[in-house]
């Protein structure tokens, strides 16, 4: 290998193996703005449960449906203001905005028949407050947090259809525009390119408890396969955050 092409690709490599300048003072009394977006994988919980009754008079069964089945492309957006408390730990507190499309979906049977419903879109603006620890001070910069809020989701209608029988019943009630509670962490690595300036990747679990549900099916004999909505997703985004 030519030594004038070592000498260049060592040298670009460079700045890469400097640490970051990092203050005295390290995090404490300096605030951070953080900027995140991507997507959520569903890990467990039921849109709706399972159950049997009857509808328009005929025999209706109805399977579970999973978050992760009903639900597909999705898309979070947050924004966060720390301000650091002791030399690694900082208090944060971030908003954020979550979405989620359905498809209509096979459910169940009536009278043998497939029996499809269409989920409205899952809408969400979220409120949550931790204490985030950096393990480094160095460019890559590895950190954990704990967090807890409140999210609030809009309500989330279905509409429910037999094609074969040619009946559609539109915009059935089903959970109710709520306010629920968020629970979890994150893990993340930032790295600094510049004392004030980093970008990284952070993910998490999260626990959601269930939204209020409504009852669009009563006497139907399913009025109770909403009372479920808890589930367990992992937040996966790509993080800009910046530090004076």
């Amino acid at each position: 290998m030519d030594s004038r092409f070592a000498v260049l690709a060592l040298a670009s490599l460079a700045p890469l193996t400097v640490a970051a300048p990092v203050r005295a003072d390290g995090l404490q009394g300096r605030w951070s703005l953080g900027l995140q977006a991507g997507s959520d994988a569903e890990l467990s919980g039921s849109v709706h449960q399972g159950g049997t009754g009857t509808v328009l008079g005929l025999p209706t069964e109805v399977q579970e449906r999973s978050f992760h089945q009903v639900f597909g492309p999705n898309f979070r957006g947050q924004l966060s203001v720390g301000y650091g408390v002791e030399p690694r730990g900082e208090v944060f507190l971030r908003g954020s905005y979550y979405k989620m499309s359905s498809s209509p979906l096979q459910v169940g049977t009536v009278a043998g028949l497939p029996l499809s419903a269409d989920f409205s879109p899952y809408k969400e603006w979220g409120l949550e407050a931790g204490y985030r620890h950096h393990f480094s001070e160095g460019r890559l910069r590895p950190y954990a947090a704990l967090v807890a809020g409140l999210r609030f989701i809009s309500e989330m209608p279905s509409t429910f259809s037999v094609s074969e029988a040619g009946v559609v019943v539109p915009d059935v009630p089903f959970y109710d525009k709520s306010t629920v509670g968020v629970f979890g962490a994150d893990i993340g690595l930032a790295y600094a390119l510049s004392e004030g300036v980093a970008v990284g990747l952070e993910t998490g679990p999260r626990y959601q408890t269930a939204p209020g549900r409504l009852n669009g099916l009563a006497g139907t004999g399913l009025d109770s396969i909403n009372d479920t909505g808890s589930r367990w997703s992992m937040p996966i985004v790509a993080t800009l955050s910046f530090r004076f």
